[in-house]
């Protein structure tokens, strides 16, 4: 693959799939976050770009194509190492239209000329969660990782938040994938920019990641905000 940054995220996900417990959250979190979210359905989409000045100008140009489509661009982020890394985060009103927007040929005309397609990757999701308190890092960055039941890995990211809630990283959304619902995307901050490299280095973390029910390793994307 051109560009995974990350194969493995290991103490991230450890940490927050500590309690293993098979139960099922409640209607609403507590204390951190909220189910009254303010992206709910959305396309997430992640493309390697030839130039990223160039990409975004074509993106600006698909504004109205998106508008016809009932989809709104809500953020956009360039890879922080990788700078042809693009991911941007798109809600939706119809799953149908969102598909037919990313097959139209205007659009794959018009990306072919600044992206490589072969790389892109298309993520249909809901958002769950949506942290309610002031962000105070700085690194965005965005995970994926399958699991075996995704009601079971929320109880226990909830229960570790209230448990210890003084972390080295503050999780902003949460996502559920649509067609695979098992699997989950967050997007986080933290200020280590080493962070993930030496979350790597406990292999501790492993056996705790498995007991909790992972069944893939994350992959990770370092990210900087881009003004739309």
């Amino acid at each position: 693959m051109r560009f995974p940054i990350l194969s493995s995220l290991l103490a991230l996900c450890s940490i927050l799939l500590a309690s293993c417990g098979s139960g099922t959250s409640s209607d609403e979190p507590e204390d951190h976050f909220t189910r009254s979210v303010s992206i709910d359905t959305c396309l997430i989409i992640i493309n390697e770009s030839t130039d990223f000045c160039d990409w975004k100008e074509a993106l600006v140009a698909t504004d109205k194509l998106r508008s016809d489509y009932g989809i709104e661009l809500v953020n956009l982020y360039q890879g922080s190492e990788d700078t042809n890394l693009t991911l941007s985060i798109n809600s939706i009103v119809s799953l149908e239209q969102a598909d037919d927007y990313v097959h139209s040929e205007n659009l794959k005309n018009l990306m072919a000329q600044v992206s490589h397609s072969e790389a892109t990757m298309l993520y249909y999701l809901d958002q769950q969660l949506e942290y309610t308190l002031e962000v105070n890092d700085t690194l965005t960055m965005f995970m994926s990782f399958k699991t075996l039941n995704y009601s079971r890995w929320e109880k226990a990211f909830l229960d570790d938040y209230r448990e210890d809630p003084n972390r080295a990283f503050e999780v902003i959304r949460v996502f559920r994938g649509i067609e695979e619902p098992n699997h989950v995307h967050m997007l986080f901050k933290v200020n280590d920019p080493q962070y993930i490299e030496k979350s790597e280095k406990n292999n501790s973390f492993k056996m705790k990641m498995l007991a909790a029910g992972v069944v893939s390793y994350p992959v990770t994307y370092k990210l900087q905000g881009v003004d739309i």
